[in-house]
């Protein structure tokens, strides 16, 4: 992905032990109409998807990073494990703690 504003490897372990490197990338947002988009990929599960749209950049920004947590928060409901590469917990309870209403 071009113009890269953040880029994060998460290593995923399925249910049956086969280990899958993620990278999750969030573009540069661009804006498009009345709005704003934002390229988001999570390679190699999803490849690019949709580019993200909010009303601002900022919005649109926070908008796929929110959706990529919840895609990876998916794998763990499906019995996945996240792991850094060397093999630690990643505490992607820690990124969602922005996500929860108070």
């Amino acid at each position: 992905m071009k113009n890269l504003v953040a880029k994060m490897t998460v290593v995923g372990v399925r249910p049956d032990g086969a280990r899958v490197t993620l990278t999750v990338e969030i573009g540069r947002p661009y804006e498009e109409r009345d709005a704003w988009a934002c390229p988001i990929a999570i390679a190699p599960l999803h490849g690019k998807l949709a580019d993200i749209r909010g009303t601002d950049s900022f919005h649109a920004v926070w908008l796929a990073c929110t959706l990529a947590l919840k895609l990876l928060d998916n794998l763990k409901s499906e019995g996945w494990r996240l792991e850094y590469a060397d093999g630690t917990e990643f505490p992607i309870e820690d990124y969602k703690a922005s996500l929860a209403p108070r």
